[in-house]
């Protein structure tokens, strides 16, 4: 049997610690552009984001998609694959990390009052971070990884706010943080090192070829950079073409929902670990079972959050963003594409090492998106340039989708529920819209929307509960 007892609760447990993992240090970056965004003169804060902006930029091409080809295979493989890199190539990766660093500490330099070493090895760490973490989930060390993403976060908070409170100044602020940064990565390499005689005589039974292995990586890399690409495209064009006021509406508006990315990436993440656990036999029909099972998690909790959004859309403006009602319009054509966040499209084309149908849909999709963007704001304004990115991530997702099914040799109605997820939008739907004419009728926008939240938490705890002993349920059945 594919799906073995058992498997749906390591599948949960592992997507919840991949998701804590990762969510210590997002909640703390969303405290502190809270805290800083009220704290900070507007052309101070705009600094500091710039700094954050461009790091998240150029990281994908430190990195080059080896975090995401490490989560492929198991802590065996990886070791085997590591052994096998010649020194020249880790000697020339250095080289080009280096390059890396130096070209974001000159483009520092020109905006901040800061050492040219610390935004050089800000960046050789954060890199480095990342793909460390990969290596550790890999090898499951997730009570160790969660502490050290706690206490980093932790870290992360109590500079900023101790850094306003003497006297903010750049040079102190990222002074620290790169000291903090230093520990994280000494903490990861000590731990790296201790898990590393668990695995280092296992023998892997991955069968992929060197070959395949680049391909895949090379495939992984480019994809990570698309995406860095296509999340952006939309503001910079805008803050290019159109006035400085406009942009902060469009920028206000488009804004990625927090935590939705982590959750879909620790999903696809727990599928793709254990995966490493089953038979080349069994890969099919295991993938299609697990890659069914990954849709209606993620469902009971990215369908709740979608309609609280849209129902509370204008109370969430006029609670935390009052002075951008304009933006509510933007923001409702975003949110159209948070439904589609309920899959790992790119889970199964990635498992069967078909990295080059990844990267064909990630271009189609910014070619179109580009084509559309002239024709969607002449039509709807801004809104229709929002809306324009959100038809072709559903484009995008059809393709991965039918190129998924073929690879499995199967339907696409067979690797989505349907039927399940019809019904879990109909009774979500209902729901949302009752708490909200409820809630509007009784209280201020500040408490409505408040109850609305915690509403919504416990409809998403409830759900979870329900579709763990369901699942948990057909797997004694079976």
């Amino acid at each position: 049997m594919p799906l073995q007892k058992g498997k749906s609760n390591r599948f949960l447990k592992d997507s919840v610690f991949i998701f804590i993992i990762r969510f210590f240090p997002s909640l703390a970056n969303l405290l502190v552009l809270l805290y800083y965004s009220h704290s900070l003169p507007r052309p101070v804060y705009g600094t500091y984001q710039n700094f954050w902006i461009q790091l998240n930029f150029i990281y994908p091409f430190a990195c080059m998609g080896i975090h995401a080809l490490i989560l492929t295979y198991s802590p065996a493989f990886v070791l085997n694959l590591a052994r096998s890199i010649k020194q020249s190539k880790v000697l020339l990766y250095s080289i080009w990390v280096l390059l890396l660093a130096a070209g974001f500490a000159l483009l520092q330099q020109r905006s901040l009052d800061v050492h040219l070493l610390i935004p050089f090895f800000m960046l050789v760490l954060f890199s480095a971070n990342i793909i460390m973490e990969s290596v550790l989930i890999v090898f499951r060390r997730f009570r160790a990884l969660s502490l050290i993403s706690f206490l980093f976060a932790a870290g992360y908070c109590w500079i900023h706010y101790a850094v306003v409170q003497k006297g903010f100044s750049y040079q102190s602020l990222f002074f620290y943080l790169l000291v903090l940064t230093l520990l994280r990565s000494i903490a990861s390499g000590v731990l790296l090192v201790v898990s590393l005689p668990e695995h280092a005589d296992k023998v892997h039974s991955d069968g992929r070829e060197v070959a395949e292995v680049r391909r895949l990586w090379l495939h992984l890399g480019v994809y990570d950079i698309l995406q860095i690409v296509f999340a952006g495209i939309d503001k910079f064009a805008v803050s290019i073409l159109l006035t400085s006021s406009l942009s902060a509406v469009y920028y206000n508006g488009s804004q990625n929902i927090p935590f939705l990315p982590l959750i879909l990436s620790a999903a696809g993440s727990a599928v793709l670990i254990q995966m490493v656990k089953v038979g080349a036999a069994d890969e099919r029909q295991s993938l299609i079972g697990m890659m069914n099972q990954l849709a209606r998690v993620l469902s009971v909790v990215v369908f709740p959050i979608f309609f609280f959004l849209v129902f509370f859309r204008n109370e969430f403006f006029s609670v935390l963003l009052p002075d951008y009602a304009q933006s509510v319009p933007i923001f409702l054509a975003c949110l159209m594409v948070i439904p589609v966040k309920a899959y790992s499209f790119t889970t199964v084309l990635q498992k069967m090492h078909l990295g080059h149908i990844i990267n064909k849909g990630a271009v189609l999709e910014l070619i179109a998106a580009i084509v559309l963007m002239y024709p969607s704001y002449s039509w709807l304004g801004l809104p229709g340039l929002a809306g324009c990115f959100v038809v072709t991530t559903y484009f995008q997702a059809a393709y991965y989708l039918y190129h998924a099914a073929g690879a499995l040799q199967t339907s696409m109605s067979s690797l989505l529920p349907f039927g399940n997820w019809l019904i879990k939008l109909i009774v979500f739907a209902v729901l949302a819209i009752g708490i909200h004419y409820m809630l509007v009728v009784q209280f201020t926008p500040a408490v409505s929307l408040f109850l609305g939240a915690l509403f919504t938490g416990c409809v998403i705890a409830a759900a979870l509960y329900l579709e763990h002993k369901k699942q948990a349920r057909n797997l004694h059945v079976t």
